[in-house]
């Protein structure tokens, strides 16, 4: 990492950060490894690790009503158990997804579906509750 003087970015191997620029979206990649959190200035990390999460975890909701839940009913657990349920449903269903996709080719890599193509596989959710099978959605199939 180098502090360029001319302009007030940073320039690292793979993206480049504008300190003044409030969308750094737009100028980082979220692939692991291109930037550290601490090269990034302090008040824009909040908003990447945000938006980090949003993208590894497709259960961030739930895992934040589970979290919610336990802290309003002091760590008791059988108070929660409808919210624990539908956390563990969430990561069955998505690591379902996840080993059905990679396996069949349909990712390149072995992590959850992109953020653009979850409402395309959570269509069959009611489906994999019932039979806990998944089918390749028609939206993905490739065209020939």
């Amino acid at each position: 990492m180098r502090m360029n003087d001319s302009t007030n970015r940073f320039q690292m191997s793979s993206s480049t950060i504008d300190i003044d620029n409030d969308n750094i979206t737009e100028k980082i990649s979220y692939k692991p490894g291109t930037f550290r959190y601490q090269d990034v200035p302090t008040n824009k990390r909040k908003k990447l690790f945000d938006d980090r999460q949003k993208e590894l975890n497709p259960c961030l909701k739930e895992s934040e009503i589970v979290s919610a839940c336990l802290l309003s009913a002091g760590n008791d657990y059988s108070k929660c158990l409808a919210q624990v349920e539908n956390y563990k449903t969430c990561k069955r269903f998505w690591t379902a997804v996840r080993n059905f996709a990679t396996t069949n080719h349909l990712m390149k890599n072995d992590g959850f579906p992109p953020l653009s193509e979850r409402p395309i596989w959570k269509k069959q959710l009611q489906s994999w509750i019932q039979t806990k099978k998944l089918t390749v959605p028609e939206e993905l199939k490739p065209s020939v």
